[in-house]
């Protein structure tokens, strides 16, 4: 079995000019824009084209931290966001 690895290690995964998490959150606004049409839909593409560079601005991994920090995702052997006081 072949596996392919990416030329250099430090960089994310792209499709097309898209990091991999923004290409999912873009496909999910088209599908979802096209889905509810109107000026709703087209809020919603202008919000993603208003999020995309705020978003490239900040460092790798931001949106997984903030998910963190909401309390929408955990990660594995981490304290909560909630946590003042950590002891390993």
């Amino acid at each position: 079995m072949d596996e392919r690895l990416p030329q250099y290690l430090h960089r994310p995964v792209q499709i097309l000019w898209f990091a991999s998490d923004e290409f999912v959150l873009v496909l999910s606004t088209v599908f979802v824009a096209a889905i509810v049409g109107g000026m709703l839909g087209w809020g919603l593409v202008a919000a993603l084209l208003l999020f995309i560079p705020w978003k490239r601005s900040k460092p790798r991994g931001f949106l997984p931290h903030l998910a963190w920090r909401w309390g929408l995702i955990a990660f594995r052997h981490y304290p909560g966001p909630t946590q003042t006081r950590f002891f390993e």
